[in-house]
């Protein structure tokens, strides 16, 4: 199916599943985020939110507030350095803490954003840390 046919497939479907479609991508969180040296900062946008509160899933059993996770790792040892979870509402600072390498010189680390409850939103990071030796 082409993107045509898919689009004419979402023309025809009743209002009540397109009203469906338009609340649910209302309520999908839009997070930008900023770090300088993993003291990092999440905020939210809220236009056309009129709220924060449980997520939008009709179809799970419970209430659900979401949840995220910020993740630093090494993908090329496939370690992970640092954890935290964040119930993030408007405005939050994190500041991730994490032992440094005892080899000196250029690594190369990854900052992961993620939810625990939103399919497609996880954001990812490289930045770049340059260990010192000791004089």
């Amino acid at each position: 199916m082409d993107d045509d046919d898919e689009r004419q497939a979402l023309l025809q479907m009743p209002d009540s599943q397109l009203l469906d479609i338009a609340h649910f991508c209302n309520c999908f969180p839009n997070i930008d985020m900023s770090f300088v040296v993993l003291d990092i900062t999440l905020e939210r946008d809220l236009e056309g939110q009129t709220e924060i509160g449980p997520i939008d899933a009709t179809r799970y059993p419970i209430e659900k507030e979401e949840l995220w996770w910020l993740v630093v790792g090494d993908n090329k040892i496939d370690q992970l350095l640092a954890i935290n979870r964040v119930a993030l509402q408007r405005r939050s600072k994190v500041q991730l803490n994490f032992t440094a390498p005892v080899e000196v010189g250029k690594k190369a680390y990854m900052l992961y954003f993620m939810s625990d409850s939103y399919l497609g939103c996880d954001q990812e990071y490289g930045f770049p840390i340059d260990v010192k030796g000791t004089a």
